[in-house]
Protein backbone atom coordinates (compact mmCIF):
# COMPACT_ATOMS: atom_id res chain seq x y z
CA UNK A 1 0.00 0.00 0.00
CA UNK A 2 1.43 3.47 -0.41
CA UNK A 3 2.64 5.27 1.99
CA UNK A 4 0.67 8.11 1.31
CA UNK A 5 -2.63 6.57 2.16
CA UNK A 6 -3.83 7.62 5.66
CA UNK A 7 -5.41 4.86 7.62
CA UNK A 8 -7.71 5.11 10.82
CA UNK A 9 -8.67 2.22 12.60
CA UNK A 10 -10.49 2.24 16.13
CA UNK A 11 -10.76 -0.63 18.34
CA UNK A 12 -12.78 -0.82 21.29
CA UNK A 13 -12.43 -1.89 24.69
CA UNK A 14 -14.36 -4.71 24.09
CA UNK A 15 -12.73 -5.64 20.73
CA UNK A 16 -14.40 -4.46 18.22
CA UNK A 17 -12.83 -2.79 14.82
CA UNK A 18 -14.07 -0.08 12.90
CA UNK A 19 -11.77 0.87 9.81
CA UNK A 20 -12.28 4.79 8.41
CA UNK A 21 -10.49 3.73 5.59
CA UNK A 22 -11.13 -0.19 3.73
CA UNK A 23 -13.57 -0.96 1.01
CA UNK A 24 -16.55 0.40 3.05
CA UNK A 25 -14.93 4.24 4.17
CA UNK A 26 -12.77 6.42 2.75
CA UNK A 27 -11.38 9.16 4.96
CA UNK A 28 -11.71 12.58 3.65
CA UNK A 29 -10.31 14.79 6.61
CA UNK A 30 -8.09 14.43 9.83
CA UNK A 31 -7.22 16.39 12.45
CA UNK A 32 -5.50 16.55 15.92
CA UNK A 33 -2.42 14.27 15.33
CA UNK A 34 -0.05 16.87 14.26
CA UNK A 35 1.37 18.68 17.43
CA UNK A 36 -0.66 19.17 20.60
CA UNK A 37 -1.67 22.52 22.36
CA UNK A 38 0.74 24.36 24.02
CA UNK A 39 -0.27 26.26 27.29
CA UNK A 40 2.32 28.49 28.94
CA UNK A 41 0.98 30.50 32.51
CA UNK A 42 2.39 33.21 33.32
CA UNK A 43 2.01 36.43 36.28
CA UNK A 44 2.99 39.82 35.03
CA UNK A 45 6.01 41.44 36.98
CA UNK A 46 5.51 43.35 39.88
CA UNK A 47 8.22 45.49 38.71
CA UNK A 48 9.34 46.28 35.24
CA UNK A 49 8.06 45.11 32.03
CA UNK A 50 7.08 41.27 31.04
CA UNK A 51 5.95 38.20 32.57
CA UNK A 52 7.34 35.48 34.40
CA UNK A 53 6.58 32.39 33.23
CA UNK A 54 5.08 30.10 35.85
CA UNK A 55 4.59 27.03 34.23
CA UNK A 56 3.66 24.86 31.01
CA UNK A 57 2.23 22.13 29.64
CA UNK A 58 0.26 19.97 26.55
CA UNK A 59 -2.96 19.55 26.52
CA UNK A 60 -5.07 16.58 25.56
CA UNK A 61 -6.10 16.17 22.22
CA UNK A 62 -9.09 15.99 20.26
CA UNK A 63 -8.92 13.75 16.89
CA UNK A 64 -11.52 14.65 14.60
CA UNK A 65 -12.70 12.01 11.69
CA UNK A 66 -14.28 12.51 8.34
CA UNK A 67 -14.80 9.97 6.54
CA UNK A 68 -17.23 9.01 3.52
CA UNK A 69 -18.76 5.98 2.31
CA UNK A 70 -17.55 4.18 -0.65
CA UNK A 71 -20.52 2.51 -2.05
CA UNK A 72 -23.91 4.19 -1.51
CA UNK A 73 -25.60 0.64 -2.35
CA UNK A 74 -24.71 -0.43 0.86
CA UNK A 75 -26.41 2.79 2.98
CA UNK A 76 -28.80 0.41 5.15
CA UNK A 77 -25.38 -1.97 6.50
CA UNK A 78 -23.00 0.71 6.69
CA UNK A 79 -24.96 3.13 8.54
CA UNK A 80 -26.11 0.16 11.15
CA UNK A 81 -22.57 -0.57 11.74
CA UNK A 82 -21.58 2.47 12.13
CA UNK A 83 -24.28 4.08 14.81
CA UNK A 84 -23.73 0.32 16.69
CA UNK A 85 -20.40 1.13 17.03
CA UNK A 86 -19.94 4.48 18.13
CA UNK A 87 -21.37 3.93 21.21
CA UNK A 88 -19.70 6.26 23.61
CA UNK A 89 -19.94 3.53 26.93
CA UNK A 90 -16.73 2.56 25.65
CA UNK A 91 -12.73 3.66 25.39
CA UNK A 92 -11.28 3.42 22.31
CA UNK A 93 -7.63 3.01 20.70
CA UNK A 94 -6.73 4.35 17.87
CA UNK A 95 -4.07 3.43 14.88
CA UNK A 96 -3.29 6.15 12.88
CA UNK A 97 -1.12 6.02 9.61
CA UNK A 98 0.11 8.75 7.92
CA UNK A 99 2.71 8.69 5.62
CA UNK A 100 3.96 5.18 6.33
CA UNK A 101 4.31 5.76 10.18
CA UNK A 102 1.82 4.82 12.66
CA UNK A 103 1.08 6.01 15.84
CA UNK A 104 -1.76 4.78 18.68
CA UNK A 105 -3.93 7.35 20.52
CA UNK A 106 -4.53 4.59 23.87
CA UNK A 107 -7.88 5.59 26.20
CA UNK A 108 -9.53 7.66 24.10
CA UNK A 109 -12.93 9.22 24.60
CA UNK A 110 -16.01 9.60 21.90
CA UNK A 111 -16.98 13.33 22.39
CA UNK A 112 -19.47 13.45 19.30
CA UNK A 113 -20.41 11.71 16.13
CA UNK A 114 -22.72 12.54 13.05
CA UNK A 115 -24.08 10.70 10.31
CA UNK A 116 -26.70 13.27 8.70
CA UNK A 117 -30.60 11.82 7.88
CA UNK A 118 -29.30 13.02 4.35
CA UNK A 119 -30.92 11.91 0.50
CA UNK A 120 -31.28 7.85 1.09
CA UNK A 121 -29.32 7.65 -2.33
CA UNK A 122 -26.56 9.37 -1.29
CA UNK A 123 -23.53 8.22 0.09
CA UNK A 124 -22.79 8.08 4.11
CA UNK A 125 -21.24 10.81 5.34
CA UNK A 126 -19.70 10.32 9.17
CA UNK A 127 -18.13 12.56 10.93
CA UNK A 128 -16.18 11.49 14.88
CA UNK A 129 -14.54 13.92 17.41
CA UNK A 130 -12.46 11.64 20.47
CA UNK A 131 -11.02 13.46 23.63
CA UNK A 132 -7.29 11.69 23.66
CA UNK A 133 -6.77 12.59 27.62
CA UNK A 134 -3.10 12.31 26.63
CA UNK A 135 -0.85 14.24 24.33
CA UNK A 136 1.33 12.21 23.55
CA UNK A 137 1.03 9.08 20.98
CA UNK A 138 2.42 5.85 21.19
CA UNK A 139 4.70 3.62 18.55
CA UNK A 140 3.39 1.04 17.13
CA UNK A 141 5.47 -1.59 18.48
CA UNK A 142 7.60 -1.91 21.37
CA UNK A 143 11.79 -1.94 21.41
CA UNK A 144 14.24 -3.72 23.01
CA UNK A 145 17.37 -4.92 24.28
CA UNK A 146 19.21 -8.08 25.17
CA UNK A 147 21.96 -7.90 28.08
CA UNK A 148 22.72 -11.10 26.86
CA UNK A 149 24.27 -11.86 23.04
CA UNK A 150 25.72 -15.16 21.07
CA UNK A 151 28.43 -14.75 18.68
CA UNK A 152 28.90 -17.41 16.25
CA UNK A 153 31.73 -20.01 15.85
CA UNK A 154 33.35 -21.42 12.84
CA UNK A 155 32.40 -25.52 12.79
CA UNK A 156 33.04 -28.31 10.55
CA UNK A 157 29.99 -30.38 8.70
CA UNK A 158 30.82 -34.16 10.19
CA UNK A 159 32.83 -33.43 12.68
CA UNK A 160 32.65 -34.80 16.39
CA UNK A 161 33.70 -33.78 19.86
CA UNK A 162 35.57 -36.45 21.69
CA UNK A 163 34.66 -38.62 24.30
CA UNK A 164 31.02 -37.91 22.96
CA UNK A 165 30.90 -34.36 24.01
CA UNK A 166 29.67 -31.07 22.55
CA UNK A 167 30.90 -28.85 19.83
CA UNK A 168 30.93 -25.30 20.55
CA UNK A 169 28.52 -23.51 18.04
CA UNK A 170 29.02 -20.22 19.50
CA UNK A 171 30.19 -17.83 23.30
CA UNK A 172 27.58 -16.01 25.16
CA UNK A 173 28.63 -12.14 25.81
CA UNK A 174 27.00 -10.48 28.89
CA UNK A 175 26.92 -6.83 29.38
CA UNK A 176 25.74 -4.62 32.24
CA UNK A 177 25.97 -1.64 30.14
CA UNK A 178 24.46 -0.58 26.77
CA UNK A 179 23.93 2.63 24.96
CA UNK A 180 20.14 2.76 23.94
CA UNK A 181 19.89 5.31 21.17
CA UNK A 182 16.24 6.69 21.07
CA UNK A 183 14.32 8.56 18.63
CA UNK A 184 10.86 9.88 20.50
CA UNK A 185 10.27 13.52 20.58
CA UNK A 186 8.84 12.86 24.73
CA UNK A 187 10.11 11.06 27.32
CA UNK A 188 9.61 7.21 28.03
CA UNK A 189 9.20 4.49 30.70
CA UNK A 190 11.47 1.15 30.36
CA UNK A 191 10.23 -2.14 31.77
CA UNK A 192 13.26 -4.41 32.77
CA UNK A 193 13.17 -8.38 32.46
CA UNK A 194 16.00 -10.03 34.30
CA UNK A 195 16.00 -13.92 35.17
CA UNK A 196 19.08 -15.11 37.38
CA UNK A 197 20.82 -18.31 36.31
CA UNK A 198 22.56 -17.97 39.45
CA UNK A 199 22.80 -16.33 42.83
CA UNK A 200 22.02 -12.32 42.02
CA UNK A 201 22.03 -10.62 45.53
CA UNK A 202 20.53 -7.69 44.40
CA UNK A 203 19.57 -5.54 41.06
CA UNK A 204 20.71 -2.16 40.38
CA UNK A 205 19.11 -0.51 37.29
CA UNK A 206 20.03 3.01 36.23
CA UNK A 207 19.99 5.01 32.99
CA UNK A 208 22.81 8.15 33.35
CA UNK A 209 22.41 9.53 37.06
CA UNK A 210 19.09 7.78 37.83
CA UNK A 211 19.59 4.17 39.91
CA UNK A 212 16.96 2.13 41.56
CA UNK A 213 18.31 -0.53 43.52
CA UNK A 214 15.99 -3.59 44.71
CA UNK A 215 17.68 -5.53 47.87
CA UNK A 216 16.13 -8.99 46.68
CA UNK A 217 18.11 -12.24 46.68
CA UNK A 218 17.66 -14.09 43.53
CA UNK A 219 18.11 -17.81 42.58
CA UNK A 220 18.67 -19.74 39.28
CA UNK A 221 15.22 -19.10 37.35
CA UNK A 222 13.87 -16.51 39.57
CA UNK A 223 12.18 -13.26 37.21
CA UNK A 224 12.30 -9.91 38.41
CA UNK A 225 10.55 -7.69 36.70
CA UNK A 226 10.59 -3.81 37.19
CA UNK A 227 8.28 -1.20 35.62
CA UNK A 228 8.54 2.15 35.83
CA UNK A 229 5.10 3.38 34.03
CA UNK A 230 3.31 1.11 36.88
CA UNK A 231 6.15 2.09 39.29
CA UNK A 232 6.15 -1.99 40.44
CA UNK A 233 8.80 -4.35 41.30
CA UNK A 234 7.94 -8.26 41.41
CA UNK A 235 9.39 -11.40 41.54
CA UNK A 236 8.33 -14.57 40.19
CA UNK A 237 5.09 -12.31 39.70
CA UNK A 238 4.96 -11.05 43.20
CA UNK A 239 5.40 -7.75 44.55
CA UNK A 240 8.68 -6.61 46.09
CA UNK A 241 7.87 -4.59 49.45
CA UNK A 242 8.52 -1.06 49.15
CA UNK A 243 10.81 -0.75 51.82
CA UNK A 244 13.13 -3.10 49.76
CA UNK A 245 14.04 -0.36 46.51
CA UNK A 246 13.88 3.18 46.13
CA UNK A 247 10.62 3.88 44.87
CA UNK A 248 10.87 7.56 44.37
CA UNK A 249 13.62 6.98 41.57
CA UNK A 250 11.46 4.21 40.04
CA UNK A 251 9.37 6.81 37.98
CA UNK A 252 12.36 8.49 37.02
CA UNK A 253 13.76 5.48 35.16
CA UNK A 254 12.93 7.07 31.58
CA UNK A 255 14.77 7.50 27.93
CA UNK A 256 15.35 11.08 26.55
CA UNK A 257 15.97 11.93 23.15
CA UNK A 258 19.25 10.71 22.11
CA UNK A 259 21.55 8.18 23.56
CA UNK A 260 20.85 6.92 26.99
CA UNK A 261 23.22 5.04 28.75
CA UNK A 262 21.16 2.50 30.37
CA UNK A 263 22.82 -0.57 33.08
CA UNK A 264 21.75 -3.45 34.77
CA UNK A 265 23.76 -5.26 37.25
CA UNK A 266 24.15 -6.90 40.25
CA UNK A 267 24.17 -4.78 43.41
CA UNK A 268 27.72 -5.85 45.25
CA UNK A 269 28.81 -7.25 42.69
CA UNK A 270 29.38 -5.50 39.09
CA UNK A 271 31.13 -8.23 37.81
CA UNK A 272 28.56 -10.73 38.14
CA UNK A 273 26.85 -11.88 35.01
CA UNK A 274 24.24 -14.87 36.41
CA UNK A 275 21.69 -13.25 34.79
CA UNK A 276 19.96 -12.56 31.60
CA UNK A 277 18.23 -9.13 31.51
CA UNK A 278 16.33 -7.54 28.00
CA UNK A 279 14.87 -3.52 28.36
CA UNK A 280 11.87 -3.01 26.46
CA UNK A 281 10.35 0.51 26.09
CA UNK A 282 7.44 2.10 24.01
CA UNK A 283 8.52 5.19 21.76
CA UNK A 284 6.24 8.43 22.62
CA UNK A 285 5.96 10.89 20.16
CA UNK A 286 4.67 14.87 20.22
CA UNK A 287 3.18 14.33 16.70
CA UNK A 288 2.52 12.54 13.69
Amino acid sequence: MSNKTVLVKAVRNDGEVFNYHDSDWGITSLEGVDFPVIEIFKSNRGYGNGSIITGKRKQSRQIDIKAQEQNKLNNAEDRARAIGFHNSNYTFDLYITYMGVTRIAKDCQLEAAALPNDNVWKRLNLTVSYLHPESDLLGENSESTNFTDTDPLWHVTRAYAPEGGTLAFGVINHATSKVLSYLGSEDTFIHVSLEATGLVQGVKVSIGDVSVTVNVTLGTEDVMEIDSEAKTVKVNGIDVPPANYNGEQLPKLMLRYGDNVVSVEDATDEGNTAFDAQVTYIGRYGGL
